[in-house]
Parts: structure tokens; C-alpha cells; sequence
């Protein structure tokens, strides 16, 4: 079946090396991507330049659930999270564009677990705990957060380059973190399988420790619509840029602008 839409998957090493762009020209094009349900991206936090990230490591206090760290390295496949909505909500598709003070999930894209808090203790700064909670995506209301963009209004189209605030919806506290909570020999014993991460918490105040933002990642966009039908080598095509008489495999999209 032909797809309506396209998958933009951006890897930036590969692109500034094979094509010869820059990192700053890749990222100036991810800042332009309106962001749909069901996208996969990679969260930065904005003053450790940290990644929202996870993996099958469970906590050694407080709930024992498996643990959600800031991790440095921007390329790690655990620190990648898909947008889905709120628990127990109708199924949103993929041309449901995501609007700032949706209420989302986020969804651990290699554990399929959900980003999670609930009243226990997080091991460093005494806020409360966040985690990674559920079966194959299945979890519960404590799964839900409340997008809050810093500069924007609700209502607003949800924009890879927009600073935004994840309030937890049960208990009203925003995601944070801060180089200063870092899981190191001292606190966490050597081979510690999470040394140089950053503790993720939620707490009770928005400021700079709370701030997050799209980094890249694996985008679902609707195709460039063109003003009307027109003929392309001898076959009418669409405004979408879908041609007759060509076979599903050899679909052309006729207009690509995306990069």
C-alpha cells in the first residue's frame, strides 16, 4: 500500500560526513519539524545537554522499578522514546499532530516501558522518584504528562524547537535533573552499571533544572501538498506528488524538500 506519509530518519554523523552539511545546518532542519503522535525522539536536557534515557537496570531503593538516567552520549538507542497518547485515550494516528498541553506517554522505544513517577524517593536529591514502568506498553495513569511549552500557548502546533516543561499529571511535579545528581564509585559502587549517568527526579518547581527539548530523532511528517494535479513524464500525478501507472515498490514522491 502507498504510504501518505514520510519517514524522516536523521542521523546526523552520517549526513554532516557523506553530504557535507554541518551538525548546525542538520539541527536548524529538525528545529523546522512540526512533531506528530507516534514520532520516535531523542529528549535533551537543557542544561546538562544530557538524554532522557533508560535501560534494564533497576533501581537499588525506592520502588526498584528500572531506572530512567541523563546519559552523555547523543547516539545510544536507550535514550530514544516514542510519543503516544494518554492512558486509557482514544488511539492517536499518525497524522494526529501533537499541540502544546497535550497530555502524552512517553514510551521506552527498547524496553517498551513507559516514563513513570509515583510518591517514592529518588536516590540523591530527595524529589520524587521517576521511572520506567510497564508491559509492552501497557502501564497506568502515572504514566501521564502534561507537555508545557515554556514559550507557547496551548493550542499551538508542537515544534521540534520549542523548550518545554513535562509536568506529571497525577502529582503536578516537572521532570528535572542537574549535573550535580550524577551516579558515580561514591554513591553507587565500583562497576556500577550507570556510573557517569545523571539522576532523572520530578519536582515541585519549573525552572532551569526542568527545562527539556527535541534533540533529533525519528519523525512522521505529512507529504508537501503542491497546488494542483499536474502531468510528470506522461502520467498525472497528484498534489501530493503520487503518480499513476507505477508500481508500489517503485513509488516516486516527486517533490522532496524535507532535507
Amino acid at each position: 500500500m502507498i504510504k501518505w506519509f514520510c519517514i524522516l530518519l536523521i542521523f546526523e554523523e552520517l549526513l554532516a560526513q557523506d553530504f557535507h552539511v554541518t551538525i548546525d545546518e542538520i539541527q536548524e532542519e529538525i528545529n523546522k519539524k512540526q512533531i506528530y503522535y507516534g514520532s520516535t525522539v531523542r529528549i535533551e536536557h537543557q542544561t546538562s545537554k544530557y538524554f532522557l534515557h533508560s535501560h534494564l537496570v533497576s533501581y537499588g531503593s525506592g520502588s526498584g522499578q528500572q531506572s530512567v538516567t541523563g546519559m552523555q552520549a547523543d547516539h545510544d538507542y536507550n535514550s530514544l522514546w516514542t510519543i503516544k497518547e494518554c492512558y486509557n485515550q482514544p488511539l492517536k494516528k499518525y497524522d494526529d499532530q501533537i499541540k502544546c498541553g497535550d497530555c502524552i506517554r512517553l514510551e521506552h522505544m527498547l524496553t517498551n516501558r513507559n516514563l513513570h513517577s509515583h510518591p517514592h524517593q529518588a536516590p540523591f536529591s530527595g524529589n520524587q522518584e521517576v521511572s520506567a514502568y510497564g508491559d509492552n506498553g501497557n502501564g497506568d495513569t502515572s504514566d501521564d504528562w502534561i507537555l508545557e511549552c515554556i514559550d507557547n500557548k496551548n493550542g499551538d502546533h508542537f515544534q521540534a524547537s520549542m523548550w518545554f516543561y513535562l509536568k506529571h499529571k497525577l502529582t503536578q511535579k516537572y521532570l528535572r535533573s542537574n549535573k550535580k545528581d550524577n551516579f558515580n564509585q561514591r554513591n553507587c559502587g565500583y562497576h556500577c552499571p550507570i556510573e557517569g549517568q545523571l539522576e532523572i527526579s520530578a519536582q515541585s518547581t519549573k525552572n532551569a533544572d526542568a527545562k527539556w527539548k527535541i534533540h533529533s530523532g525519528l519523525f512522521y511528517q505529512q507529504p508537501q501538498q503542491i497546488e494542483d494535479d499536474y502531468e510528470q513524464d506522461g502520467r498525472h500525478c497528484n498534489t501530493y506528488g503520487q503518480c499513476d501507472d507505477i508500481d508500489d515498490d517503485e513509488f516516486e514522491t516527486v517533490v522532496q524538500k524535507d532535507l
